[in-house]
């Protein structure tokens, strides 16, 4: 007798949830534990409560006239303010590529809250989780959307129906990204703004993975309770969704590029690779913005971990559900793949590819499993 179909789970997940929990573990260790030991950045809590940066230049503290949402708002302005003001230029060139890439997080965080079959988890709750990676860090809340990802995912059952996004929410998700989230992003890098006008723009951005969001609450009035049950309906989402991941994945291979050729251009002799994408102890107590730096830098190590491992896990669960099992060739073939995609458009990229690839392949999975559960 054949094992039930529910109870063919993902080999190893638990490891795969040990693995996500250590890496938001890492993620507040970093971002928030060590620093406070070692009283990094230098003087930041000095500058927020002064509202004088070290050049002497003020803080905006009135962006909303809320004054507990201005005071947060101005605490996290000053920590990104090095980077697109080019006081520091290996910050400048860690933000570009971080908070660009970072788009394909957010369009795959956002597919995944409106896919039918997640409706019942916490990862619809996709608002409340970008308010808390934009105000605790990305490095210690993005692994634990993992964790409850591959948690929900681990049955062979989950894949065998719910992959469709309704049409609503499919079409609304790419204007919405690049609108509310990746316009705003590349207006904090155009040269010749005032610092007045940046800090806004900042304070903005803060909220701007959040606001991604408010199209889709207007989308979901048009959602049918019914569930689509016809094949082509059901798999109308795809064009939709095949575009949003092949215009971020454009996008992120665009922004590495820019990046590499930045800092291999570079006049600063503080401009290296090793000091853009490395974070080091020897340098995070230099000056406040190279340990706010510091900061960053785990940030976008851990984030970035947190596009390439998914990815690997999606292309070992496709040959797993269509092949019958992940052989040790998959498993390699997966990594290799999506090492040189990572390579060459960045983290952000190799996501964005394997969800345009995988998005096809868990049609098909899902029509089969659907047969067969019929059967």
């Amino acid at each position: 007798m054949a094992p039930s179909t529910a109870r063919i789970s993902r080999p190893n997940n638990g490891a795969i949830l040990i693995g996500f929990a250590c890496l938001s573990a890492l993620g507040l260790w970093f971002m928030r534990i060590s620093i406070a030991m070692n009283d990094v950045p230098l003087g930041y809590m000095d500058t927020v409560q002064s509202g004088v940066m070290p050049n002497g230049m003020r803080l905006k503290k009135y962006f909303t006239g809320i004054p507990l949402l201005d005071e947060g708002l101005s605490f996290l302005v000053a920590a990104f303010l090095y980077g697109p003001t080019g006081w520091n230029e290996p910050f400048y060139w860690l933000q570009v590529h971080f908070l660009v890439q970072l788009t394909a997080l957010i369009a795959v965080m956002t597919v995944e809250a409106c896919r039918e079959r997640n409706q019942g988890s916490w990862l619809k709750y996709i608002a409340v989780f970008a308010f808390l990676y934009q105000n605790i860090g990305g490095a210690f809340i993005v692994p634990i959307w993992c964790l409850l990802l591959h948690s929900v995912s681990g049955p062979k059952s989950y894949f065998a129906t719910g992959r469709a996004v309704p049409l609503p929410y499919a079409r609304a998700i790419l204007p919405s990204t690049m609108l509310l989230y990746v316009v705003p992003t590349i207006a904090l890098f155009l040269p010749s703004i005032s610092l007045s006008t940046l800090q806004s723009l900042l304070a903005f951005w803060q909220m701007a993975p959040i606001l991604v969001n408010i199209p889709l609450w207007f989308a979901s009035y048009f959602v049918s309770t019914a569930s689509s049950t016809t094949s082509k309906s059901r798999n109308g989402d795809l064009s939709h969704l095949k575009l949003l991941y092949a215009v971020v994945f454009v996008l992120c291979v665009a922004v590495h590029w820019f990046t590499i050729y930045g800092i291999s251009t570079s006049a600063d002799p503080t401009v290296s690779y090793a000091s853009v994408f490395v974070p080091s102890t020897y340098t995070w107590n230099k000056s406040q913005d190279w340990g706010l730096l510091y900061i960053f830098q785990w940030d976008w190590i851990i984030c970035g971990l947190t596009n390439v491992l998914p990815a690997w896990i999606a292309v070992c669960d496709v040959q797993r559900l269509t092949h019958g099992a992940a052989t040790v060739e998959h498993l390699l073939e997966g990594f290799i793949v999506i090492s040189t995609i990572t390579l060459g458009g960045g983290p952000g990229a190799a996501l964005a590819a394997v969800w345009f690839w995988r998005e096809q392949k868990l049609a098909g999975i899902e029509g089969r499993l659907g047969q067969k559960k019929e059967q």
